[in-house]
């Protein structure tokens, strides 16, 4: 979870990269209408059931509205009402105009992949993997069970969406991984939360990642040496090639400098594990540079 824009795909990607090459059977799935994972597989948009993607690596796409529909025909013993009942102009307004639905199928379709098991009565997945959308969607969608749990009260309903409650926070099957960027906008709402999730929706935050990292090639000495060579060189226009190194390196540093004001910030509010995801040179993400990349592991200074 995280803003919007701050790499929540990439990361989701990244994990499952990862988590295949230790192969675990792992589901990404996204939420939303973006496509974006499908993209970055080549695939163009996921299909709505599980399809492999790598080895030990599956993706698939919620359609809400779908999931609606599936849902009525199962409670519904005559497929001929329950048609009649799809296609009908009702159904579309209610599913548009109904608070919570779109959020509650796609809840619902998570828990019965989490619940699924293979022939051998084994997990399906070892590992599910959610691209949430944004902040205030993504709280709106986990703070559904309990809302739901204080409307309906009584009945089979109830019982359902408690196991789905109970799900969420059980920190042993469910975490939250907040995403940001090292700007003051991503940094101060993904604090809030960490709050949120840790004292309202009682869901464990288990690490945070910091995106778009600048990389740190520069010591201290380095950065002194290069403040020094930057005043005795200043008023001398006869070393241009100098002058023009020192000022790219000057702003690198400079650049750097800002972001571990807003990393040190995380650090310091959040005692969860904290990585950095390094900044990648390209305008065009693909998967071969996804696999590159490596993490910063950085220290929390509010960590025991």
């Amino acid at each position: 979870m995280g803003k919007g824009g701050v790499g929540k795909t990439t990361v989701s990607v990244l994990l499952g990269m990862e988590a295949s090459r230790r192969k675990k059977k792992t589901l990404l799935v996204e939420l939303g209408d973006s496509d974006a994972i499908g993209k970055i597989f080549a695939s163009g948009s996921l299909p709505e059931e599980p399809s492999l993607l790598s080895e030990c690596l599956w993706g698939a796409r919620i359609n809400p509205k779908a999931e609606l529909e599936a849902y009525t025909r199962a409670h519904i013993n005559s497929n001929l009402v329950a048609n009649r009942i799809i296609e009908s102009r009702l159904f579309d307004y209610l599913f548009a105009a109904t608070p919570g639905l779109k959020e509650v199928m796609s809840l619902g379709r998570i828990w019965r992949w989490e619940q699924a098991v293979d022939k051998a009565s084994l997990p399906l997945f070892d590992l599910i993997i959610v691209d949430s959308p944004a902040t205030g969607h993504g709280l709106s969608l986990l703070r559904l069970p309990g809302h739901l749990v204080q409307m309906i009260r009584v009945g089979p309903l109830v019982s359902q969406i408690n196991e789905l409650q109970n799900l969420l926070q059980n920190p042993q099957k469910t975490s939250l991984a907040l995403v940001t960027l090292p700007q003051e906008l991503p940094v101060n709402e993904t604090i809030e939360l960490y709050d949120t999730a840790e004292s309202l929706l009682k869901i464990s935050v288990r690490i945070v990642f910091i995106n778009q990292v600048w990389p740190a090639l520069y010591t201290s000495d380095d950065i002194k040496s290069v403040n020094h060579l930057s005043d005795s060189l200043r008023s001398d226009s006869s070393n241009p090639s100098w002058t023009a190194l020192l000022d790219a390196a000057r702003r690198h540093i400079d650049k750097r400098a800002h972001q571990d004001k807003y990393i040190a910030q995380i650090a310091s509010a959040i005692p969860s594990k904290i990585v950095g995801v390094p900044f990648s040179f390209t305008n065009d993400l693909i998967l071969d540079d996804i696999n590159r990349m490596t993490f910063e592991v950085i220290p929390s200074s509010s960590s025991p």
